[in-house]
C-alpha cells in the first residue's frame, strides 16, 4: 500500500511540474537578417503551452554566450492549453556571415525552467542587403480533373494580387498541355498546389501560405533576361545571381521554365466540379468564375502553362559556382533551342521565361525571377527599360576591349547608376 501511495505522489508531482513548464522542442528555424537592420522577427511555435502561463523569458546564445535576453507577455490564448507563437527578434551579426543561435526558454511566469537543452536553434544568415524574394507556385493539374480549377483559381488570384512577387507555373499531366520535362517530379494527387516545393495548400486563394513563404526571405537576388534570335527560333537566357553573404560551399543551382499564356483550342476543355456548388462562392472572384461556369468549361484560356524546362528537378549542374562572394554577380547563360519543336505554342508574344534557384540539398525553391522575351537586337544586349531600373550600359573583357554580350571568363560591366562590377561568366 505504501508503495502505491508513493508512486501516486510521484506521478502527481511529475504531472504538476510538466504543467508548470511543458514545452516540447521544435525544429530548427531560419532567419535572414540585414546587416544594417535592428533585427528580423522569427515566429517560433510554442507547443503544449500550459494553463496559467502569462509570460516567458528567453535567451539567444551564440557559442554559449548570451547575446539577447527578453521577457514576452503572452496574450489570452497563452493562458489556456493551446499552441502559441513566440515572436523572437533576431539581431544581425557584426558582419555578413552564417552562424547558429540557440533559443532557450529560461523562465515561465518568472520561475526558472531549469532546462539544459535549447528549445530550438536558429540558423542566422546576416546579409549585406535584403534580397527581393519571389514565391513560386507549381500547380499540378489536368483538364480531366474536376477539382483542378482550385489550383487555377489560386494562380489567377496570386497573379492578380501580387504581380511583382509571385510566379505561377501550371504543370499539366495526361492531357493535351502535358510538359514532358516535368515528368521527373511526382505528386500524390491532383490538384497539388505546391509553394516553393516546400508546402502544399488546400486553400482557395493561397494568400496565407504565400505570405508565409515570402516572409522566409532569401540570401540572394536573382534577375533573368531572355531574348529571341533574329529568326525567333531560339531563346537566349542570361541570369545574374548576387548572393548577399559569402559562402565557401554552394548547394544551389538554377533551373529554367518556358511558360505560355492564353492557350486556347476547341479541343481544350476543363472538367469543373465547382460548377453550381455555391458553398464555394465568395473565396475569390477567380474561384467564383468556376462556380458560375458549366461543367466542363469550354473556350477557356490556359495561362502559366509549362511548355519546356531545363534542370527542373535539381537545377543545372555548375550554374552556381563556388566559392560564393557576397555582392559579386554570377552570370549564367543557357537557351531554349528550336522553339518550333513545341507545337503547343500559339503566340510567341505570350511566352515568358522564369528561373528558379533550387537548394540542391532540400529540393526547395529559394528564389526566382521571371521575364518576357525581348526582340533580337544587333548588340545582343537587351533593350534598356524606360523605368528607373538600373541597367547595363557597357561591358568589357579582361583585356579592356568592349564586347557586345557576356563572354566566358572575367567581364567588367558598367551600370546606369555609375557602378562598375566584375562578373565571372561561365
Amino acid at each position: 500500500m505504501q508503495k502505491k501511495i508513493t508512486l501516486r505522489l510521484f506521478l502527481a508531482l511529475s504531472l504538476a511540474l510538466m504543467q508548470t513548464n511543458a514545452f516540447a522542442q521544435v525544429p530548427s528555424q531560419e532567419a535572414y537578417v540585414n546587416l544594417n537592420s535592428t533585427g528580423v522577427n522569427v515566429p517560433v511555435p510554442l507547443t503544449n503551452i500550459t494553463n496559467g502561463a502569462k509570460s516567458i523569458e528567453y535567451t539567444l546564445t551564440r557559442n554559449g554566450e548570451v547575446i539577447e535576453t527578453k521577457t514576452i507577455a503572452l496574450n489570452g490564448a497563452g493562458r489556456t492549453r493551446s499552441n502559441q507563437t513566440l515572436n523572437v527578434v533576431v539581431p544581425p551579426s557584426t558582419d555578413p556571415t552564417v552562424d547558429e543561435l540557440a533559443l532557450n526558454i529560461t523562465k515561465v511566469n518568472g520561475q526558472p525552467t531549469n532546462t539544459t537543452e535549447p528549445y530550438t536553434t536558429i540558423t542566422r544568415t546576416t546579409l549585406t542587403q535584403t534580397p527581393k524574394r519571389k514565391v513560386v507556385v507549381e500547380d499540378f493539374t489536368g483538364m480531366w480533373c474536376p477539382w483542378c480549377p482550385r489550383g487555377m483559381a489560386v494562380l489567377s488570384y496570386l497573379t492578380r494580387t501580387h504581380p511583382n512577387d509571385f510566379i505561377g507555373i501550371a504543370v499539366h499531366n495526361s492531357d493535351a498541355l502535358e510538359c514532358d520535362d516535368y515528368s521527373g517530379i511526382r505528386v500524390s494527387g491532383y490538384p497539388t498546389v505546391r509553394f516553393d516545393r516546400r508546402t502544399d495548400t488546400n486553400d482557395y486563394t493561397g494568400e496565407s501560405t504565400f505570405r508565409s513563404e515570402q516572409n522566409r526571405g532569401a540570401e540572394m537576388d536573382v534577375k533573368v533576361f531572355a531574348a529571341w534570335d533574329e529568326w525567333k527560333r531560339n531563346i537566349s537566357i542570361t541570369t545574374r545571381t548576387t548572393f548577399r553573404v559569402s559562402k565557401y560551399n554552394s548547394h544551389y543551382a538554377l533551373a529554367y521554365v518556358l511558360l505560355a499564356d492564353g492557350l486556347q483550342s476547341r479541343s481544350y476543355y476543363q472538367k469543373n466540379g465547382f460548377a453550381g456548388n455555391y458553398q464555394y462562392r465568395g473565396y475569390s472572384q477567380d474561384l467564383d468564375f468556376f462556380v458560375n461556369s458549366s461543367n466542363p468549361v469550354y473556350n477557356l484560356k490556359f495561362d502559366h502553362t509549362a511548355i519546356a524546362a531545363l534542370g527542373i528537378t535539381r537545377g543545372l549542374q555548375g550554374s552556381i559556382s563556388t566559392p560564393i562572394v557576397a555582392d559579386k554577380v554570377q552570370v549564367h547563360q543557357t537557351s531554349f533551342k528550336n522553339i518550333s519543336q513545341y507545337s503547343l505554342i500559339q503566340d510567341k508574344s505570350k511566352l515568358s521565361v522564369c528561373v528558379l534557384v533550387i537548394n540542391t540539398q532540400t529540393g526547395e525553391i529559394v528564389n526566382a525571377d521571371k521575364c518576357e522575351i525581348s526582340d533580337h537586337t544587333s548588340t545582343g544586349i537587351e533593350n534598356a527599360p524606360t523605368t528607373g531600373e538600373v541597367v547595363e550600359v557597357a561591358r568589357y573583357n579582361a583585356a579592356g576591349c568592349r564586347i557586345s554580350q557576356p563572354t566566358r571568363g572575367l567581364n567588367i560591366v558598367k551600370y546606369s547608376d555609375g557602378r562598375t562590377v566584375k562578373e565571372i561568366v561561365k
